[in-house]
């Protein structure tokens, strides 16, 4: 090491650096380098390579990816029926290990959205409706003439509508019905008419 801290060639001992070879480490000027793929080296080592052996790879026999294949044929399965609405009991054939896996739990695919449809007189007073499947039925009631801007939302219950306490009470209101599914599927509007809701 010199004054200024930095070691010196090992080849040139007058000259300083702060380069060292990749290989074992010992100092070296830039008149001694030589580039490598990784770092640089010393003329002791710039000759030498380094031996990289190739990774080795193994072919595994088919049997033994029963857990992929399975779960590959099940997003298959899921995937085939989706188009199809039912309940569905799922059953997982295991080839390899002559196993047949039944999910006891039923799947059901619904992607139809209800139907709605009204049973009283468009407005008319009480309003009873009727959905094709069990569904949430939600009505919104929006003013009209001087309550234009303002509208409500109920939830019918038993097929039929209990109009609760509101801004719009007594007022002349548009009525709209909508029916949503467990699984999401949202019927089209129905419009019920115009009616004036209780005081």
């Amino acid at each position: 090491m010199t004054a200024t801290g930095l070691p010196t060639c090992y080849r040139h001992p007058d000259r300083e650096t702060g380069l060292s070879c990749s290989e074992c480490g010992r100092p070296i000027c830039t008149e001694c380098m030589t580039p490598a793929a990784v770092g640089i080296r010393c003329p002791d080592h710039a000759g030498r390579n380094r031996v990289v052996k190739a990774p080795r790879i193994v072919a595994r026999p088919a049997g033994e990816a029963v857990a992929t294949r399975a779960l590959i044929g099940i997003n298959v399965l899921v995937y085939a029926i989706t188009a199809a609405q039912g309940i569905y009991h799922l059953r997982v054939a295991l080839l390899s290990l002559h196993r047949v896996i039944t999910i006891p739990d039923p799947i059901e695919l619904d992607n139809i959205a209800p139907r709605i449809s009204l049973l009283s007189r468009r407005g008319v007073l009480p309003l009873r409706y009727r959905t094709s499947e069990p569904a949430v039925v939600y009505l919104r009631a929006s003013g009209l003439g001087a309550n234009s801007g303002r509208s409500a939302l109920f939830r019918g219950r038993a097929g039929g509508v209990h109009f609760r306490h509101t801004r719009l009470d007594g007022a002349e209101v548009r009525i709209t019905l909508v029916a949503v599914d467990r699984a999401g599927n949202t019927s089209g509007p129905l419009e019920a008419g115009s009616l004036r809701l209780p005081a």
